[in-house]
């Protein structure tokens, strides 16, 4: 606009400062833009009202505003001469009612969108809307940054007023108004300096702004709702008129309780017991004379602090709120930046993002207090204001709750939540004023009956069988059917189950009875399943082993679960050696006298409560624990797998998990009880992504077990035309994709601790939805709950941590009775005796279908390829390292965000170890998952201001602090550099040398595979997965393609460029060991 037409210019309030910066930063349009809709059910004369409207704009400066901030040092507001402004007529009244209400909420949006340019004077406009006979509504819009609620009733008032005066050629007479200048000059001379002394103590040691982590629900569009919504609700008259008795009593407000239920719902929400969110001031108590009828903002809002204690009684906290509330009066006009400044929040972090505003009355009654026209006039105003999230509350004969929210941030049905529980914590105070905070309810009863609804799992089972009672009676059935078969040999139902009774009775040559644990150390194979059910039939509960694992390890599993006797073949006794436990090897097998007598016939005292198998999982402690499974654990998920999988005989399964991961017995029982046949895969194709699709097509596998890292894996592979498959099932780690359209058949994730029997809940992967797919609801007799710190239930959309209930929790921990009283917890919503649930630590939240979603472990356990692992298990061992003092293991996620296992350590005065020799240390007792890919040395731990060490600050590894860390060299050859260029790709990383291990860097088998199908597409090969275990650094894999490509007379391959060299040539600097 021309500056010539400047009558004034001044600063800008804080506030104004505020919405100027909001509305600049905001991509959405309308930003604090508020629309007052006033209906008008009268006679109006429209020139008359824009007669008034025009008479308004001369009366007050501020309608006359706009800001300037370009090629200045601060922005400032600048107020022009007279000049126009737009009044709008539309006339409606022709339209049919339904038509009327598209027409004005379109209108409306349309308005909205259109904003203002804030340097363009006026920053309000007006449209009269005739909408039939002498109904009438009027749209006033104007930013917010001219008028607050008390300035908008002294503007409407004197504009209405105005109107009436004009159409009977009446000219207002009224006296001058106060200038919002001199508001804004008294605001400019205030020290503030007491003002910071209060504010710093009033947030001190407040660091992090309360915050709340209800992102809209995974199973939403988020691309569908944008821009504001609003939500309202009241309070019933009989709740808000005993609120108001009892702050009478106790020298409380109405909104010292709004106040309340909201701090007590921001820390359920948060599970913070100190949260800070934004409370709006009217600030017209000021030495400004004729503050109060100010037309302009005079808003402030501010931090305000609301500590929770748990056990502090109702009445008692909120007489302290009251009390914080008032202290704010004498500095209710510091500039919220100041106070941002003063407070520790860090720079750029707002203090809040939520905010309340209490008015009583209501900004309007005092307009239809007045009588006559004015009491049938009705107003409203809708907004959109610059926080997320604000609550509008409004006092009187009722009590009127309104939340304003971001909808491209929140769902409705979440607002529509908080609302209820508002108003579930307002009828608590009023019901029981003497409860703890921590006593408070928060759901309403339609969510407990929902959470019921959604726990209703029963079904019937054969809860007095065991597992192998039900594969005999199949094997009777079927006995001619295929039931196992792997590379080398099948067996038939008659086969297998006469295998099983032989070596069942071996095993009971050796001892093994009812509940005696077996060790089975096997790779997969049909001998596994033959060792595996025979150790039920003999009565016994087998230990599944992986024959990889060191033999400490082994050892200590063996010994620690108690085992009677270990199957395993000739070839892994070195293996075993270091174990005190008998040795029967399969190789050495000979048949005992009446081998074909039925194994399990003489068995009378056997049981569904009897165990079925020990499992083991990673230990806090730094041992592994053995989880307890029963019979009628085994048998509740082997019925619900079969009906909801419609598992008949003509069905194909396959064998894929490792033996020790518990997936395996999900692989197998459900379909051995069947009649269907299990198919295993060599090594090489379980691997790898592209042969087992090939596999899978070929075998005619109609539902395979993928652990969640190889389901992934096979999304990207061109399937073949013909598959018979109809479901793959996975599980074992959080599931980050979806498959595509061209995928064959359905996903199905799974999740389920091994507490809980391998499978606690399930759901069907839908293809391309934008979500993170979702584990899903509860399996069949079984029941999961989530809750806060307190074990308190919490509402859909909420992080808690998930507790299961149910037929398939484990007995407990094998020999550990304090932590299975530990993790194994009372049931807080079952009397009945005994009732139990397991504590997972695991951070899950309902979705509103009734879904959960995983979002992460809480005690900082990981999954590593599938294998959940405690970091305490290897610091422990760490820390008996002699050249290790402390140490601190966690998980990083990579370039390709997977996990990795990062180990930070404190050495001892005399100096750390060798990298080589802590690698070397924990691979003889430790899994290969489970040794960390990078170690680095810190002299002292990061930590926070509660004195805990800072994880988030801990310094990412480089490339000097890998394990192994032989001295560094660059790529010398083509083929070494394309090597070279393709482990960057896979594994995430930026530089690679070439004698580091592909396996120490964080690779695995379906990377390994990944790496080969890369590397036969560029030099025109069939390496297989095979060749990267024998040859797993960059130069010797790089010697292995040369020799297939004939040397020299192979294909050539581009050499590394000279930004790359220079930059493998600066990382040769970098000097071995822990860094």
């Amino acid at each position: 606009m021309s500056q010539e037409s400047v009558t004034d210019a001044f600063p800008l309030s804080p506030m104004q400062q505020g919405m100027l910066f909001h509305s600049l930063y905001s991509a959405r349009p309308g930003v604090n833009l508020e629309q007052v809709v006033i209906g008008l059910p009268e006679e109006i004369d429209a020139r008359a009202m824009a007669e008034a409207w025009r008479w308004a704009l001369g009366r007050h400066a501020i309608l006359r505003t706009a800001l300037r901030w370009e090629g200045i040092e601060q922005p400032r507001q600048e107020v022009h001469a007279r000049l126009p402004f737009e009044f709008a007529v539309h006339d409606w009244s022709d339209l049919s009612g339904a038509a009327r209400r598209r027409q004005f909420e379109n209108f409306l949006l349309a308005d909205r969108a259109r904003g203002f340019r804030l340097d363009v004077a006026p920053l309000w406009r007006v449209a009269l809307l005739q909408t039939g006979g002498e109904e009438h509504r009027l749209v006033f819009s104007f930013h917010h940054l001219l008028l607050d609620g008390r300035a908008l009733a002294v503007l409407l008032n004197e504009a209405l007023t105005a109107c009436d005066g004009f159409r009977h050629g009446l000219e207002p007479d009224l006296p001058p108004p106060v200038p919002y200048r001199h508001y804004i000059d008294w605001l400019g001379a205030q020290d503030w300096r007491e003002g910071e002394l209060f504010w710093r103590r009033a947030l001190r040691d407040f660091v992090v702004p309360t915050r709340l982590d209800l992102s809209r629900s995974t199973n939403v569009d988020h691309g569908r709702a944008t821009g504001p919504r609003e939500l309202q609700a009241e309070v019933p008259s009989e709740l808000a008129a005993a609120l108001r008795g009892l702050a009478k009593s106790h020298g409380l407000t109405l909104n010292t309780f709004v106040q309340g239920a909201w701090a007590l719902l921001l820390g359920r929400y948060s599970g913070e017991d100190d949260v800070v969110f934004g409370a709006v001031r009217a600030c017209r108590h000021s030495t400004v004379e004729g503050a109060d009828s100010i037309v302009g903002l005079l808003i402030n809002t501010l931090p305000l602090r609301v500590p929770l204690p748990p056990d502090l009684a109702v009445l008692a906290w909120l007489q302290r709120l009251r009390e914080t509330w008032i202290s704010l009066r004498p500095y209710e006009h510091t500039p919220l930046p100041d106070i941002q400044g003063w407070s520790e929040v860090p720079s750029g972090t707002p203090l809040f993002e939520t905010i309340v505003s209490y008015q009583e009355p209501s900004w309007d009654a005092a307009l239809q207090a007045q009588g006559g026209a004015w009491a049938r006039r009705q107003f409203a105003i809708r907004s959109q204001p610059n926080y997320p999230l604000a609550l509008d509350a409004v006092g009187g004969t009722a009590l009127s709750l309104k939340i304003v929210f971001d909808a491209s941030r929140f769902e409705s049905a979440t607002v529509r939540r908080m609302l209820g529980h508002l108003k579930t914590l307002l009828a608590a105070f009023a019901a029981d004023p003497r409860q703890r905070l921590a006593d408070l309810p928060l759901l309403t009863p339609g969510e407990h009956e929902q959470f019921n609804e959604w726990n209703r799992t029963h079904a019937d089972y054969p809860r007095d069988r065991c597992v192998h009672q039900l594969f005999e009676a199949q094997a009777s059935r079927t006995p001619a059917a295929l039931a196992v078969a792997d590379t080398r040999r099948q067996l038939s139902y008659r086969e297998l189950d006469a295998e099983s009774d032989v070596l069942a009775r071996r095993l009971r040559t050796l001892g093994v009875a009812t509940a005696v644990c077996v060790g089975v150390c096997l790779e997969r194979s049909v001998e596994l399943v033959v060792s595996l059910l025979a150790v039920l039939k003999a009565g016994g509960a087998y230990v599944p082993l992986d024959p990889a694992y060191p033999g400490e390890r082994l050892a200590f599993l063996l010994e620690d679960a108690q085992s009677a006797v270990v199957v395993a073949l000739r070839k892994h006794a070195p293996a075993l050696a270091s174990a005190r436990v008998p040795l029967l090897c399969l190789d050495d097998a000979t048949d005992p006298p009446n081998a074909s007598a039925r194994a399990s016939a003489v068995l009378t005292r056997l049981s569904s409560e009897h165990l079925a198998y020990v499992i083991y999982t990673s230990g806090s402690t730094g041992a592994p624990k053995g989880v307890e499974i029963r019979h009628r654990s085994l048998v509740n998920l082997l019925t619900w797998h079969q009906r909801a999988y419609r598992i008949t005989a003509a069905d194909r399964a396959t064998l894929i998990a490792s033996p020790a991961f518990d997936a395996s017995a999900w692989e197998l029982w459900p379909y051995l009880a069947a009649g269907a046949s299990i198919h295993i895969p060599d090594e090489e194709t379980r691997v790898s992504p592209a042969l087992l699709v090939r596999w899978l097509a070929a075998r005619r596998i109609t539902l395979s077990f993928l652990p969640t890292p190889l389901a992934e894996a096979v999304m990207d592979e061109a399937w073949p035309a013909d598959v018979a498959l109809r479901g793959v099932l996975t599980g074992g780690d959080k599931l980050r994709r979806r498959p595509g359209k061209k995928f064959p058949c359905a996903l199905i994730n799974h999740y389920g601790p091994t507490e809980s029997t391998v499978v606690t809940t399930s759901a069907a992967v839908a293809p391309h939805a934008s979500a993170p797919p979702p584990i899903g609801g509860p399996i069949a007799n079984t029941e999961v709950h989530v809750l806060d710190h307190r074990r308190r239930l919490v509402p859909v959309g909420l992080a808690g941590e998930l507790f299961i209930g149910g037929d398939g929790l484990a007995r407990g921990y094998r020999q550990q009775p304090a932590l299975t009283a530990e993790k194994f917890v009372r049931h807080p919503f079952d009397r009945t005796p005994g009732a139990r649930l397991y504590q997972t630590g695991d951070l899950v939240r309902w979705r509103e279908d009734g879904e959960l979603e995983f979002l992460s472990r809480i005690d900082q356990q990981v999954k590593i390829r599938g294998h959940r692992i405690e970091p305490g298990e290897i610091e422990a061992l760490l820390n008996g390292h002699p050249g290790v003092r402390e140490s601190l293991v966690i998980a990083r996620e990579d370039a390709r965000s997977e996990p990795q296992l990062i180990a930070y350590l404190i050495a001892p005065p005399a100096g750390p170890p060798a990298v080589s020799d802590l690698v070397a240390f924990l691979r003889a007792r430790l899994p290969g998952y489970m040794v960390p890919v990078a170690f680095l040395r810190l002299e002292t731990w990061p930590l926070t201001p509660n004195g805990k060490i800072d994880r988030r600050a801990l310094p990412a590894p480089t490339p000097a602090s890998r394990r192994s860390n032989p001295p560094f060299a660059s790529p010398r050859t083509p083929a070494e550099e394309t090597v070279a260029r393709v482990w960057t790709e896979v594994l995430g990383r930026p530089v690679i040398g070439v004698q580091d291990n592909f396996f120490e860097l964080g690779g695995h088998s379906l990377r390994a595979a990944q790496v080969v199908s890369r590397l036969n597409g560029a030099f025109h090969l069939t390496l297989s997965v095979r060749s990267l275990f024998d040859e797993p650094t960059i130069a010797g894999l790089a010697r292995e393609i040369e020799k297939l490509c004939g040397g020299a007379r192979g294909p050539r391959v581009a050499g590394p460029t000279r930004a790359a060299r220079e930059e493998y040539r600066v990382k040769e600097t970098e000097t071995a060991g822990v860094h």
